[in-house]
């Protein structure tokens, strides 16, 4: 994977783009979704012969846990420089413009050394790994002309609006529509700024041309290790897993309205049913439910969660916030495993329910889909053979021309080819 010699992009691409990857935590293949993706975006280019340098603003945590996986195919260079969450600080983002996922990531340091990076090295083309990264901007354009480019692997506006809407308590819901409003203003004015914003669905696209109509926006897919994933032993010893990043609002509403609603209708017609969570970052109340009840099995944080995967007969997606396409349903597609989740959750995945996954939105519906698979083993094994296909298909990071690569080549062409006129 060592990236070939590059030509001169002023003469059109010959060899190997050198590209700066902006980013915020470490990208690896076993971590939380977003990170997940990026990781396998940056494998894609490194693979395709293309020198990468990422730069990530991390917290001390994420520092100390280093990038040995990522060091193997790219340069790594970090600045910590996040500041805590707390309850002062989202007091005291009332009366900031800009939202507060946003604002943490504000960092001049981190714009110095970018700047320093661009000033000592000529690059091709900078990527974005999402909105997040938009506080980059203004250091990116004062160091370097090169194409800018931004993954929104999901709209933030689309997230807030449904967020705040599902608050039950008064204070929290206003504070969460003002996030709305700053976020929805905030992706809107810096959209258009870049030469293109990258996105996994036509849902999503739809929405941030709607927040900023001059934007260009394409559409290219999720893409993993499909063949790596579909490796393994099936053993499925637990009946129902869930798996998601607990630090992200939506995942814990989605436990929640799991739990509440929809498993205690499943334990009414199979009260054996069992179900392991795995997932970094939950609350307190969360690593207790085993406490309450011996059937669910709280495994939190994990090196790997493909052999929990392998486990499992059913993986519940129960996703009523989002935007974006839900990796662990490709994860889950390529380990072969059958899936119930939600029109939310499937969102921007070439998926039709009944075919390589089922849709349920309401909690009835869905904990009759759960029970109905639980109890039809061929049923799950049909269905998850079929997910499988799919994922090789439309997600395989490792095919010999993945669309990403193909469009960062095209739009480094097409730089160049401005420049010669």
């Amino acid at each position: 994977m060592a990236p070939q010699r590059r030509g001169d992009p002023r003469k059109g691409l010959t060899s190997g783009m050198k590209i700066l990857y902006l980013t915020h935590g470490v990208p690896e293949s076993q971590a939380r979704g977003g990170n997940i993706t990026s990781f396998y975006r940056i494998a894609q280019l490194a693979r395709a012969g293309h020198e990468v340098v990422v730069f990530s603003l991390v917290t001390p945590e994420e520092a100390d846990a280093g990038a040995d996986e990522l060091s193997r195919i790219a340069r790594v260079e970090t600045v910590t420089a996040v500041p805590r969450a707390s309850a002062w600080r989202y007091l005291v983002n009332l009366l900031d413009p800009l939202p507060w996922p946003i604002r943490k990531y504000v960092s001049r340091a981190a714009d110095r050394r970018v700047r320093e990076i661009l000033s000592n090295e000529r690059f091709d083309l900078v990527i974005g790994h999402s909105i997040h990264s938009a506080t980059r901007l203004e250091a990116v354009r004062s160091a370097t002309a090169a194409p800018f480019l931004l993954f929104a692997p999901n709209v933030q506006a689309t997230i807030m609006d449904l967020y705040w809407r599902h608050l039950r308590n008064p204070a929290s819901r206003l504070y969460a529509r003002i996030q709305w409003g700053k976020t929805a203003a905030y992706e809107g004015a810096m959209a258009s700024r870049f030469d293109r914003v990258l996105v996994y669905s036509e849902a999503d696209r739809a929405g941030l041309l709607e927040l900023s109509p001059e934007a260009e926006v394409e559409i290219v897919p999720v893409a993993l290790d499909v063949a790596a994933l579909a490796r393994g032993e099936e053993t499925e010893e637990t009946d129902i897993l869930f798996v998601g990043y607990f630090g992200w609002a939506p995942n814990l509403d989605s436990l929640s309205w799991f739990l509440d609603e929809i498993l205690p209708l499943v334990h009414e017609r199979r009260p054996e049913t069992d179900v392991a969570i795995v997932g970094a970052g939950a609350p307190a109340w969360v690593g207790r439910l085993g406490e309450r009840d011996t059937r669910i099995r709280v495994h939190g944080w994990v090196e790997d969660a493909a052999p929990y995967f392998r486990r499992s007969r059913v993986v519940v997606v129960p996703l009523r916030i989002g935007s974006g396409v839900r990796v662990k349903i490709v994860q889950a597609m390529a380990m072969g495993r059958a899936i119930v989740t939600t029109s939310k959750g499937c969102e921007g995945l070439e998926v039709a329910s009944g075919e390589h996954l089922v849709v349920a939105d309401e909690p009835s519906a869905f904990a009759d889909e759960v029970v109905r698979l639980l109890d039809s083993p061929e049923e799950r094994r049909a269905l998850g053979s079929r997910g499988r296909e799919l994922a090789f298909e439309k997600h395989d990071a490792m095919k010999d021309r993945a669309p990403l690569v193909e469009l960062c080549e095209r739009i480094v062409r097409e730089r160049a080819a401005e420049e010669r006129c």
